[in-house]
């Protein structure tokens, strides 16, 4: 054995015999040695509750668990401890016993001389079972949501190195009133928003807030609770304990579960979600909705499709790659509605259901918080309709575009309402021309609106209006047309466009487009056409794996004259109209050589009966052209003398129509059909009376007389 070897063997002797004469010296469940330098182990973990025994073999030490002689800066440990300072015998010199109860880091030093410069600094980890650890485990039933919320804003479980004023894994005891995960998803519910998850709710702008309104100091188990007991939180309010059949109650929540116990404090599970007063609780959508002052701008919200944006925060949608918010809403009142209708010729409600209300609702709403202490004189804001709001701060108050604000600060989670009692202005366009105005309807069978889908209307070439549909099942647009005027419409879907239907009529209420147009373009509708107009032309364009037709396209003649190109980008399926006069002769030339597989394309053309007039979709050939068709042969048996003699008014209707016919009429069969064909409901043996459609929905119908030898349909708004 060489010396080197037989030193160390030496070393390791001695280490155990002062560890053992230690254990005898200082009876306790851990031992750290003071060797010249260092602490040995310099890092410890123990169980709350275990002693450490601070021997010193060697030098002059003390044990300093307050503050750091090196930067002056206390540790901040759970709990202060310090041993004063000691020479060091072969011996081992006892310095004290220390117990560790409170759970937590505890870092600690040498403070004599130089010694915590040379290294000579410890750490001993009190791993126990904390609140962090409860609300990070399995243990509680069906509250992961605001377990990770508090551990989130309230723990250093995540992050060691975090401090927190609040820390749900340190030294101090609490006790948590959790939400279970039922109380969350309805908060998210209340969002309307399917995108927000329960991590976005993270980025809610008062949950730190809320979270500490579930906090309180101390511990208080199930049977500590007494009815009318008051326990501070540390949000600085009062949480109120009642008991009710038995069951204990914290404000208006259950305590449904109850005694999950870690080191430093309980939790107890609750049904609903706490939150103190003070707070908003309501966005700017639930501001006006609960406004008996705002029921007609509320109704605009909806109809406009501002609801669900106006309910969201942009903080929450943490996965949007454009949040929106927050608001600020200039709301003006009902009287300031009503008036301002009553000043455009029409009814509030003809206002709620015009072409102009998107505009109107949009010049009232402003991306971003603006409380009235932070409007500056002269400021602008940018509004949703694209234009610049002036504002003015005078000794009078606050005025928006030259409005006074009446009301101010109606705080909302997601932004802030302001009250007016006038209308901003709006440019209210002419919606005659000299061939009068058509109308669009555009209608939703399934009520929830068309979302982000999108129609263009086009007038001779410039885009008038981007129509976004119904928010609910029925909207309308009223343009004006010119004699010779080309309309095209761009119906542009976006996700589901199931129960989507538009259809647009001229100033007589004429047909102008097919009844209950479902997608697809309506192009090259002609206004005011000199020769009488049969129908419309149905052009469906498709290709067999969704391809579209890239470059490749269809061009159509009219009478010789080329009269529409048809491009055709992308998707199964495109279908475009076009009307149709009586004589018209078509060609339909198909471009192609220039996209990969034509064969996979095809067109059909469909006439104003439904009659396929041209079939070029055939599976594996390449479609070819087709000249010289001709339209209006053959017509739908409807007899069209026979709809000059019926008028059905009021159209749209609400409740009741009436209807204007000749003595011939008298004894028909009336039948109601949606624009599908299907039976809505048949009146037998007519006799004049009132029809009753109190009870319909609003849409679009078709409403049929039937006599003995003839028939004739009209179109029905329903609204």
């Amino acid at each position: 054995m060489t010396f080197l070897k037989s030193v160390f063997f030496s070393l390791i002797f001695l280490l155990g015999s002062y560890s053992l004469m230690a254990q005898n010296l200082c009876d306790a469940d851990h031992t750290v040695l003071l060797i010249d330098f260092e602490f040995s182990p310099s890092e410890l973990t123990i169980a709350p509750g275990e002693s450490v025994a601070f021997i010193n073999i060697e030098g002059t030490h003390d044990v300093n668990g307050t503050f750091n002689s090196v930067d002056g800066e206390p540790y901040n440990n759970p709990e202060d401890f310090y041993l004063n300072e000691t020479i060091g015998t072969t011996a081992g010199t006892c310095m004290g016993v220390i117990t560790f109860s409170v759970p937590g880091v505890y870092n600690y030093e040498c403070g004599v001389g130089f010694h915590a410069d040379l290294g000579m600094v410890g750490t001993i980890n009190v791993d126990g079972f904390s609140i962090s650890d409860l609300l990070a485990s399995n243990t509680l039933p069906e509250s992961f949501q605001s377990g990770y919320a508090l551990n989130s804003y309230y723990s250093n479980l995540f992050y060691p190195d975090s401090t927190y004023d609040i820390n749900l894994n340190g030294a101090e005891s609490y006790t948590v009133f959790l939400p279970n995960d039922a109380a969350v998803d309805g908060i998210r519910d209340e969002f309307g928003d399917p995108e927000i998850s329960q991590f976005d709710l993270l980025g809610f702008l008062d949950l730190p807030a809320t979270l500490r309104y579930s906090i309180v100091e101390g511990v208080y188990m199930a049977e500590d609770l007494l009815d009318g007991q008051l326990l501070m939180t540390t949000y600085g309010q009062n949480l109120t304990v009642s008991e009710v059949n038995g069951s204990f109650m914290v404000d208006d929540a259950t305590i449904i579960s109850t005694n999950y116990t870690a080191d430093n404090g309980v939790v107890h599970i609750i049904d609903k979600t706490l939150a103190p007063s003070g707070l908003p609780s309501m966005s700017v959508w639930d501001v006006v909705k609960d406004s008996e002052n705002h029921q007609v701008f509320e109704d605009a919200i909806d109809i406009a499709g501002y609801k669900t944006k106006l309910r969201k925060q942009s903080e929450l949608v943490g996965n949007s790659q454009s949040p929106e918010g927050p608001f600020t809403v200039f709301a003006p009142t009902d009287a300031a509605l009503e008036a301002f209708a009553q000043s455009a010729g029409m009814t509030t409600n003809e206002l709620l259901y015009s072409s102009i209300i998107d505009d109107l609702v949009a010049k009232h709403i402003v991306e971003s918080r603006n409380l009235s202490v932070d409007i500056s004189n002269n400021e602008t804001f940018l509004n949703y309709d694209g234009d610049y709001l002036l504002m003015t701060v005078t000794n009078d108050g606050i005025f928006v575009d030259g409005i006074q604000i009446t009301i101010t600060d109606v705080l909302a989670y997601n932004g802030v309402v302001h009250v007016i009692d006038a209308v901003l202005p709006v440019d209210i366009p002419s919606p005659v021309g000299t061939c009068g105005t058509w109308t669009l309807y555009m209608f939703d069978e399934e009520g929830n609106g068309w979302n982000d889908t999108q129609l263009y209307v086009e007038v001779d070439g410039e885009i008038i209006s981007v129509e976004t549909g119904p928010a609910g099942n029925y909207a309308t647009f009223e343009f004006g047309v010119d004699e010779g005027d080309i309309v095209n419409l761009f119906y542009l879907p976006q996700g589901s466009a199931g129960g989507q239907y538009y259809s647009v009529v001229d100033g007589n209420n004429q047909q102008i487009t097919p009844t209950g147009q479902q997608s697809g373009n309506s192009i090259g509708l002609l206004a005011c056409p000199e020769t009488p107009t049969c129908g419309t032309l149905e052009i469906v364009m498709r290709h067999e794996y969704y391809d579209g037709w890239w470059n490749n396209s269809l061009d159509v003649y009219k009478n010789d004259v080329l009269y529409l190109p048809i491009p055709f980008y992308f998707g199964y399926e495109q279908t475009t109209f076009i009307q149709a006069d009586n004589g018209d002769v078509f060609d339909f030339i198909y471009n192609g050589g220039q996209s990969f597989d034509p064969a996979y394309e095809g067109y059909i053309i469909y006439g104003p009966d439904g009659s396929v007039l041209v079939n070029q979709e055939i599976s594996g050939q390449i479609p070819e052209s087709t000249l010289d068709v001709v339209v209006c042969e053959s017509q739908s048996g409807i007899q069209s003398l026979a709809a000059n003699q019926v008028k059905v008014f009021p159209n749209p209707a609400t409740n009741y129509i009436k209807i204007e016919a000749d003595s011939f009429w008298l004894g028909s069969d009336i039948l109601l059909t949606d624009v599908h064909g299907k039976e809505i409901k048949t009146w037998k043996s007519w006799n004049g009376m009132e029809l009753d459609l109190s009870n319909i929905p609003s849409g679009l119908y078709l409403i049929e007389l039937n006599s003995t030898d003839q028939k004739t349909q009209k179109r029905l708004v329903i609204e």
